[in-house]
């Protein structure tokens, strides 16, 4: 059950990650693009940085089903509002994307649910770990997959 569910978010990982890379380059506009990226998210959360200038970016693989029926019991709007309303209450900015996982339940059977990925870029660990905690509140969940990396942001504007 495990390594299904495991391959599964390598899968929508790696995916992801490609795709908050592209996104990320049209995040600030008039930037030189020999400046240093700002890596603060909010003035009240202080970012993580490792050696070499890189920043720690988190990534948050949020089901939806109800972890006691394994079904949804919100609509993917309704979800996607529920993950914007908590992303934004403790971040200024993320990354939101859909995505499918799955996994086999206790009774072989296979499990397929609506999954909300954000991707939090320069935050810090506890920051991502309280919007996590009120996101399993919310939708009932009994964990959530983070992943953390360190990276090299760079926002080119162009020349």
């Amino acid at each position: 059950m495990a390594n299904k569910a495991t391959a599964a978010a390598v899968v929508i990982s790696a995916v992801s990650l490609c795709t908050s890379a592209v996104s990320v380059g049209f995040a600030l506009k008039n930037k030189p693009a020999d400046s240093k990226p700002e890596t603060s998210v909010t003035s009240s959360v202080t970012a993580e940085t490792t050696d070499d200038d890189k920043t720690m970016q988190y990534v948050m693989y949020v089901g939806t089903n109800d972890k006691d029926t394994y079904k949804p019991e919100h609509t993917q709007e309704e979800a996607r509002n529920i993950v914007d309303e908590v992303c934004m209450k403790y971040f200024d900015g993320y990354t939101m994307q859909d995505a499918t996982g799955s996994w086999v339940d206790e009774t072989g059977t296979a499990i397929h649910q609506y999954t909300i990925v954000c991707y939090f870029d320069g935050a810090d660990k506890e920051t991502v770990y309280k919007a996590a905690d009120d996101l399993m509140a919310a939708l009932n969940q009994s964990a959530v997959l983070i992943e953390e990396t360190a990276i090299k942001m760079d926002y080119y504007m162009g020349s």
